[in-house]
């Protein structure tokens, strides 16, 4: 006699095989599970605030003394540092975050000191272009995830990461950048024990003490479209980039503290491997 096959059971085994591999999809395109992949669409400018004046960018800046801002920075903070001659500057992740632009002014230069914490990307900029002074604000629009700035001047938009106009007037244009490191607040309180440090005085009510991305930057999430996605490590995995003579690179940490070459630390950039992938397509991962 032969086997019948009931279609219920053969209904359950469907649902078995299915729901597990539903969830799996789920996860890659909830939390982008890495994966080998190459694909390649139109990079898209897009909302990423409802209020496009959510984050306030500072124009005003004050500054206060190590002593006095050690009172509430956390130590395993970081921090961006500007160093111009003897003259040395720390702008604090906990204030940034919540503002991400800078406009500040040291020693008769004016500069730009950015951070966009949805790509962990930083850099400090001239803002001085064709003999004008920009003042820079947070667009409240991103490019894949990362922070487009816009200026005072032409209203153009640039992206933060690396300094070029993606739209408006200006648009190919690209502010030169200066040489910066990202440090922890305890290695820069023991370094430059007699600079300046970002002062909460930002003319604006926020908790420094708090991180308005923890919940983010503790998760694999991502939260808008990018253009282009790279498997080859963990979306927000850190590493070391770098664009010398035409060519992006990018270090993992292993890789980065290896390096032997000619080229100052300071003038690379940590950022998460999927802003830096999706901006640089072609990127040479080290590892």
């Amino acid at each position: 006699m032969g086997l019948m096959l009931n279609p219920l059971r053969i209904a359950c085994v469907c649902l078995v095989i299915l729901i597990p591999s539903g969830i799996i999809y789920f996860q890659y395109q909830n939390y982008r599970t890495p994966i080998a992949v190459d694909q390649t669409i139109e990079r898209k400018i897009v909302n990423g605030l409802a209020n496009e004046d959510a984050i306030p960018s500072v124009t005003e800046p004050i500054f206060e003394s190590v002593a006095s801002a050690d009172v509430y920075l956390d130590n395993d903070g970081l921090g961006l540092v500007y160093q111009l001659g003897s003259r040395a500057r720390f702008y604090p992740f906990q204030i940034l975050s919540w503002h991400e632009a800078v406009n500040d002014t040291l020693a008769g230069k004016d500069i730009l000191v950015t951070y966009s914490p949805l790509t962990f990307t930083s850099a400090v900029y001239e803002r001085e272009f064709d003999n004008q002074v920009f003042v820079f604000n947070v667009s409240g629009k991103v490019m894949d995830s990362n922070t487009l700035l816009s200026d005072n001047v032409t209203g153009s938009l640039w992206l933060q990461a690396t300094g070029e106009a993606v739209q408006g007037d200006l648009e190919g244009t690209k502010l030169s950048r200066l040489e910066s490191r990202v440090m922890s607040w305890t290695m820069f309180k023991e370094e430059y024990p007699y600079a300046e440090v970002l002062s909460r005085e930002t003319g604006v009510d926020r908790d420094y003490t708090q991180n308005p991305y923890e919940e983010y930057d503790s998760s694999a999430a991502v939260w808008f479209p990018l253009s282009h996605e790279d498997g080859r490590l963990s979306a927000k995995t850190i590493v070391y980039c770098i664009v010398e003579n035409g060519e992006a690179r990018a270090y993992t940490s292993e890789a980065f503290g290896a390096i032997n070459d000619q080229t100052e630390p300071s003038q690379f950039m940590p950022a998460y491997w999927f802003a830096w992938a999706a901006i640089y397509p072609d990127t040479k991962l080290f590892q």
